[in-house]
């Protein structure tokens, strides 16, 4: 049965008078957003510009910190993660091996039981629930164990580790995943060990570990002494683990934590020479109060709005927040939030990540409230476009979808049929039925400018939301560019209308007529409000796209493909110099014309963090506008790394990635994404990463051609935009 939204016109009257100002009120209103029972979210801006998000979980809430990961080397993005887990907030964990096994580098332990450790003590922070709210503790992880094999005993130097030392024996439990076991190793042997006994002898590899068993990995002398187990040989495991991070018996959880910065209430030594630390990046920490108050920070960086943090201003910022205790995440391009604005069924992104997209990360730190019964408690209108929890704006003559949802006491969506009514003559409503997931929406037309508010409920259980109507359509524009990849693909676009004093509001896409050639690509109107356009040519292909709204008409500049435009044949390696990080590294000239870059990444071996070996831009190069990508043509050795690039997007410096693993010998041709919505684009670095220490070595890496991607968009201003004139 088709559930309907109820509307009505309430009669003007004094109570008509009165709501406007009400729900200008809330429209202008400041200050933490609630997203469930005891959880908070704020907003702030300060001088950098640096932007950030503080989540806040207060002591004694229903609402409980959970660890959410799939397996150890299965990296997920915390958008998944958290939907999966019904949560309303997630940030990133641990750092973790990014471009090999995807496992976290610091240990993990879950509910009292370690699933990942060392028998090299390891710091860790533990988060668990105290008799005055949540508490957090800093403290050393040890593996302790040992493995015994046909009567032979040998020490077990980790438990499902990234990498296995050398003449060294690891275990590798269910939670593991299907990770390939190769990736922690230079050779070595394996012994699968299920029911007590050995199951298989062979080299190192992705077969799963099995249920209720293990893996046993050896290297070096150790591998030789296993190498000739016979199938059958009795294994016993003896796993113990020294944990500081959690009290005894806690049911909550630890991860890793490489930098502590605060303590005591107080900031915690930094290391400030360490670029790890002292680079302005984004950043994700975790702290606690004295109260009992759970705090999850993330620190916007890499985009054109927010500059990011250093680990010292990190911890001051945890300070400001309350914190006496705090360890610094994971940050750069895994320093993610995401959250669930009530009224949502799924989390979106609280930050911009400066990747400019979701990364896969080891595991997050997530807020999972906890089930409530299905009675409406509130109402939420929210308009779809832009989604947000503000107030929302319409044309007049045109509309504005509006999503209705009843909420339960955690903040979740429930069931229910809501009577909606406005007290204005300033717009009206339309039913548009139900979405995809059975919430009601609402088309909100405006009749003449002017202030409305939209009352909605369930019962007892109710939410207002502000309207305001805009003075008349005067132009419009997309909200990216019209760039397609290829035949058969698309592109969701919002039409975005202004008035004549300048203020913006989308328009819905019934409201749009799209005018283009069907040779190149077609148009459609999509439930949401979105225009979806569908590339019908394969391209490079160019064409205008009209479109018009109240009388109001624009020509759009289309493009489906992209050609190749060289940016710098990289052959004078004058135009460089050289960076290295924790390495060595060197340029010149090679047949091609090509760069060579040689790198050293054995010259620090012990000391932990990234390695990084870069061709600097002696001065920026500068990307075509409108592109939408990065190409370089490399020649490898197969000794793998994380090729990336650092581009300057409108004023801020970002990473993007060409390729996690350059693992292949020969020529061939890696690109990158660029920001659809970039403005300038400037190249001032490309580099290779390594992050495993196992996988150090030297090597070099041939680079030519580096060329920009760019759709080609017609020429010329294109037909003039129009208001026609009323007709006498």
């Amino acid at each position: 049965m088709r559930r309907r939204t109820v509307l009505s016109m309430a009669a003007l009257g004094a109570s008509g008078l009165l709501l406007p100002a009400r729900a200008r009120a809330l429209a202008a209103a400041d200050g933490p957003q609630t997203l469930a029972p005891g959880v908070t979210l704020e907003r702030s801006t300060s001088a950098g510009p640096v932007r950030q998000v503080l989540v806040r979980l207060a002591a004694g809430s229903s609402t409980r910190p959970v660890l959410l990961q799939r397996t150890l080397s299965s990296p997920r993005t915390p958008a998944e993660l958290a939907a999966a887990a019904g949560a309303v907030a997630a940030v990133n964990g641990d750092f973790f091996d990014i471009d090999r096994t995807g496992t976290p580098d610091g240990p993990v332990v879950l509910d009292g039981r370690a699933l990942k450790a060392s028998a090299d003590p390891q710091w860790a922070v533990g988060l668990h629930a105290g008799p005055d709210g949540w508490r957090g503790r800093v403290g050393r992880v040890v593996l302790q164990g040992s493995a015994t094999v046909g009567g032979r005993s040998f020490p077990l130097a980790a438990l499902c580790t990234r990498t296995v030392p050398p003449d060294a024996l690891a275990l590798f439990g269910p939670e593991w995943g299907a990770g390939d076991r190769s990736l922690t190793t230079v050779g070595g042997v394996e012994l699968e060990v299920s029911g007590g006994g050995v199951t298989a002898v062979r080299a190192p590899g992705p077969v799963p570990v099995p249920a209720g068993g293990g893996v046993l990995v050896a290297t070096g002398a150790v591998a030789e002494a296993l190498a000739a187990t016979a199938v059958g040989t009795p294994v016993r495991t003896d796993v113990r683990v020294l944990d500081d991070a959690l009290p005894p018996g806690s049911t909550g959880f630890a991860v890793g934590a490489r930098l502590e910065v605060v303590r005591d209430g107080v900031l915690a030594p930094v290391d400030e020479t360490d670029p790890t630390w002292a680079a302005l990046r984004a950043r994700t920490a975790v702290g606690w109060t004295a109260d009992g108050d759970l705090l999850l920070l993330t620190v916007e960086g890499g985009t054109a709005l927010s500059q990011g943090a250093t680990a010292v201003q990190t911890g001051r910022r945890m300070l400001a927040a309350g914190a006496v205790g705090a360890v610094v995440l994971d940050g750069g391009g895994s320093a993610q939030l995401v959250a669930r604005t009530p009224g949502d069924t799924e989390v979106s992104e609280a930050v911009v990540p400066s990747d400019g997209a979701a990364r896969p990360v080891a595991h997050v730190l997530a807020l999972v409230p906890a089930s409530a019964g299905p009675e409406p408690r509130s109402v939420v209108l929210r308009p779809v476009l832009p989604p947000g929890s503000g107030g929302a704006t319409v044309f007049p003559g045109l509309a504005t979808l509006v999503r209705v949802v009843p909420l339960t006491a955690s903040g979740a969506p429930t069931a229910g049929t809501p009577v909606v009514d406005v007290a204005s003559g300033a717009v009206a409503l339309e039913d548009r039925g139900p979405d995809e997931q059975g919430r009601a929406r609402i088309a909100v037309r405006g009749l003449a400018p002017g202030v409305a508010a939209l009352r909605a409920a369930v019962g007892t259980a109710g939410g207002v939301l502000a309207v305001q109507v805009l003075d008349p359509l005067v132009g419009l524009r997309t909200d990216r560019p019209l760039s397609l990849s290829a035949a058969g693909s698309t592109l969701d676009v919002v039409v975005t209308g202004r008035d004549a004093t300048g203020r913006e509001a989308p328009v819905d896409a019934t409201d749009v007529r799209v005018l283009a050639d069907p040779g190149v690509l077609t148009a459609r109107a999509l439930p949401e409000g979105r225009v979806r356009l569908t590339a019908t040519a394969g391209g490079p292909a160019s064409t205008w796209v009209r479109l018009s709204a109240a009388g109001v008409e624009v020509a759009v500049p289309a493009a489906v493909g992209t050609r190749p435009v060289v940016i710098d044949p990289l052959a004078d390696p004058g135009a460089w110099a050289v960076a290295g990080v924790r390495a060595e590294a060197s340029v010149g000239a090679v047949e091609g014309p090509a760069l060579r870059l040689t790198f050293d990444f054995t010259v620090r071996p012990a000391e932990p963090g990234t390695t990084t070996a870069a061709l600097v831009a002696r001065v920026p190069l500068a990307v075509p506008r409108g592109a939408t990508g990065l190409a370089v043509s490399v020649r490898g050795e197969g000794a793998g790394g994380w090729l990336r690039a650092v581009v300057r997007v409108d004023g801020a410096s970002r990473p993007v990635t060409f390729a996690a693993r350059v693992d292949a010998t020969g020529w061939r041709r890696f690109s990158a994404d660029l920001p659809a919505t970039a403005q300038e684009v400037l190249v001032e670095r490309l580099y290779l990463a390594q992050t495993s220490v196992a996988a150090r070595g030297a090597g070099a890496l041939d680079l030519a051609r580096l060329e920009a991607e760019v759709p080609p968009l017609p020429s010329g201003g294109g037909p003039v935009a129009r208001r026609p004139r009323p007709r006498r």
